[in-house]
């Protein structure tokens, strides 16, 4: 008979991370796959990532795809009932599914976060978004919205920003505090003057994370010091925007103003201490006290979770 086996997976808008891992919690197989948030890939791009990622997980644990006991999938932008009924019927034409968790991304980073399981998580990578979960069971949401409607804080929200300063000042009409932001950029795109960022912004192939790529280079800028305009106008107010959705989820929970559990993830939040400590003093400003713990590694949660629910049989 075969040993019972956990999957957790940790699906977003730049890449999806997959675990294979045992009742105890012991990772045997690692994978990754592309982006699976379908509302920015589509539906057929984010089953293939899924599949590639899970696919590698048992290729690296040298196991043959197979049912596992749980499989918890945290995926962006799925936690409404349309979504989860596509999870559903994507999930019943695989091999592996036993049975499933499916929470939202956020949930994942509460989960391998907070030191009791109770807190707030927030998220910003390519999107962004803020979720908690209170010790009684309670859950509540700010942000995640997608590109349109919201990912304030992101490192697209960001990337734009930067795109529209450099666009401004090659009208005039903004001061040119410093060349560096708007040479960055153009070296990135691969163009030589700002008449070619509408031909490269809006060519088909720069999809949402591709754009949300260039944020480091907006980081970089501001950080030369040379160009204060982009800490102030940039960076400080998407942290700030991120605090105010930590703010309405604790509010929503009637969670406690001091040393609330506040877990970070995101490979843009995690390397901008700019963007992280705005978010932190906003916080500070409306009365809230964090207890900070950065999550690298949120799948970390899928499994956590899994591990919860095989407990719980």
């Amino acid at each position: 008979m075969n040993a019972p086996l956990l999957l957790g997976v940790d699906g977003g808008g730049t890449s999806t991370t997959a675990w294979l891992a045992d009742p105890a919690g012991l990772v045997l197989g690692r994978g990754r796959g592309g982006p699976s948030n379908a509302k920015a890939v589509g539906g057929e791009a984010a089953k293939s990532s899924l599949d590639e990622a899970i696919g590698a997980a048992f290729a690296d644990a040298t196991l043959d795809p197979r049912p596992v006991a749980v499989a918890c999938l945290g995926l962006a932008g799925f936690d409404r009932p349309e979504d989860r009924d596509w999870l559903l019927r994507w999930a019943s034409g695989e091999v592996w599914p036993g049975k499933l968790v499916l929470v939202n991304d956020g949930d994942l980073v509460v989960a391998a976060g907070t030191p009791e399981g109770w807190g707030v998580g927030v998220i910003a990578g390519t999107g962004s978004i803020a979720v908690g979960r209170a010790a009684d069971g309670r859950t509540a949401r700010a942000g995640g919205w997608g590109h349109l409607l919201g990912d304030e804080g992101s490192a697209y929200a960001v990337a734009l920003a930067g795109l529209r300063k450099v666009a401004r000042r090659a009208d005039g009409r903004e001061p040119i505090a410093s060349p560096g932001l708007t040479r960055r950029l153009l070296e990135i795109l691969g163009i030589e003057t700002e008449l070619g960022l509408v031909s490269a912004v809006y060519n088909r192939k720069m999809d949402r994370a591709r754009l949300a790529s260039l944020a480091p280079a907006v980081v970089d800028a501001a950080m030369d010091g040379d160009d204060p305009s982009i800490l102030e106008e940039i960076l400080e107010p998407a942290g700030r925007q991120l605090a105010e959705m930590v703010d309405a989820v604790a509010r929503d929970l009637d969670f406690p103003k001091v040393k609330l559990p506040l877990a970070v993830a995101g490979s843009f939040l995690l390397n901008c201490p700019a963007v992280a400590g705005a978010m932190v003093g906003r916080l500070f400003e409306l009365g809230t006290s964090v207890m900070v713990s950065l999550v690298r590694e949120p799948v970390e949660g899928a499994v956590i979770l899994a591990r919860r629910e095989w407990s719980s049989r």
